[in-house]
């Protein structure tokens, strides 16, 4: 039997604001989005005013006038949670970030190999991560990857919830459907609407009438709600989670502006694959392959993490000039997307950002509906299109 752990996160942005500077401590403290005007993370000063994730920043610092608002700071939030990765792999090899600020650990065998059941290891992590680093964390402990997600959740902030062996049914039963990961939000509103609201009653639900509205991935998500998972952890090569999106060419490419209108095509493929996940990412990779094999790649990240490629697509040129580096023709390229976010709060509708930021989301969900049951071809952007009737 399997032992599978995961941590997450306590009010991480705001909690490492703090922890970089003493100044913030013990105050009520909020990050906010630069673009997007919403508050991202609160500290738990913050929480007992009320201020959460999602809500306008202004109308925190109405809530609130002590209240202290600093801009997010990405890359410190990444360069801690490095960190802490680095503590769980003193423990186990198997190790796979989720998202910045939440990884799994396999420790099967923990206490043959440690010393230490996974309990205490867990204990141990979250107890260096907050006497060296000062940010708090909690964790789960279950059999699989998704019961361990879950788990992490149920006990915030620094509390820690074990799920037994033969009690994941029962502890995922009353979760909502929501919490299921790879359910569409077109499959998601249809099974509510049939009235299966949460994962005990899609776990028990007739898998022909599920197969109705998921097709041939009815089984998998099924099994997934019973509690039955055998999903490895680290199974990826990287140290994060990431999509990735691949051409190779017929004949070898030389043309920039060919290229250009490939890589814009491939970014809004990589988007609807983030999209699809229900996650945000920062980072953009390139790679090249020349003629003679040879490889180069260049990174980007974008100043806060996106699902949205309208947010990416101004990276394109400065990609493709940084990644060239040889005057030679190319035979293929990759592009991924890297550096994993949970998706802010759902933000007030009221305010004008979040409303634009909402209909932008359901623009693209409804483009990405289109294309899976037409076709790419079926939806072109304006420069796409000029070319065609060129």
């Amino acid at each position: 039997m399997r032992t599978v752990a995961h941590w997450d996160g306590d009010r991480f942005f705001a909690s490492i604001e703090q922890a970089a500077d003493r100044r913030l401590r013990g105050r009520p403290v909020v990050v906010g989005g630069e673009k997007r005007g919403i508050v991202l993370s609160s500290s738990g000063e913050a929480r007992r005013l009320g201020i959460r994730p999602g809500w306008p920043v202004g109308k925190a610092r109405r809530a609130a006038s002590a209240l202290v608002v600093v801009p997010a700071h990405f890359e410190l939030y990444e360069r801690f949670f490095d960190q802490i990765l680095g503590l769980c792999r003193e423990r186990t090899p198997l190790v796979e970030a989720s998202e910045v600020g939440a990884a799994w650990l396999d420790l099967t065998g923990a206490e043959r190999v440690n010393g230490r059941g996974a309990e205490e290891v867990m204990a141990g992590i979250r107890r260096t991560a907050g006497e060296w680093l000062r940010v708090s964390i909690s964790s789960g402990i279950g059999t699989n990857k998704l019961v361990a997600r879950l788990a992490s959740r149920m006990r915030k902030p620094g509390g820690q919830v074990v799920v037994e062996a033969g009690s994941e049914r029962r502890f995922l039963a009353p979760l909502p459907l929501r919490a299921l990961p790879g359910l569409e939000p077109g499959a998601l509103s249809a099974l509510e609407v049939a009235g299966v609201a949460t994962l005990g009653q899609f776990a028990s639900a007739p898998l022909e009438a599920l197969g109705t509205v998921l097709g041939k991935r009815a089984l998998v998500l099924q099994r997934r709600a019973q509690g039955v998972s055998e999903e490895p952890v680290g199974r990826k090569k990287a140290a994060e989670p990431g999509w990735v999106e691949r051409v190779e060419f017929a004949e070898d490419v030389w043309e920039e502006e060919f290229l250009l209108g490939e890589i814009r095509r491939m970014v809004e493929r990589l988007m609807a694959q983030v999209r699809r996940e229900k996650v945000e990412v920062r980072r953009l990779t390139l790679e090249l392959r020349y003629t003679d094999r040879a490889e180069s790649r260049k990174s980007l990240d974008m100043n806060e993490p996106t699902a949205l490629e309208g947010e990416a697509l101004p990276l394109v040129p400065e990609l493709l000039s940084g990644a060239w580096t040889r005057r030679v023709r190319l035979r293929a390229m990759a592009l991924r997307a890297g550096r994993v976010y949970r998706p802010s709060a759902q933000m007030d509708l009221f305010a004008p950002e979040g409303e634009k930021r909402e209909q932008a989301m359901k623009l693209a969900a409804a483009i990405d509906r289109l294309r899976r049951e037409h076709g790419l071809g079926i939806v072109l952007r304006g420069s796409e299109l000029e070319k065609k009737t060129a």
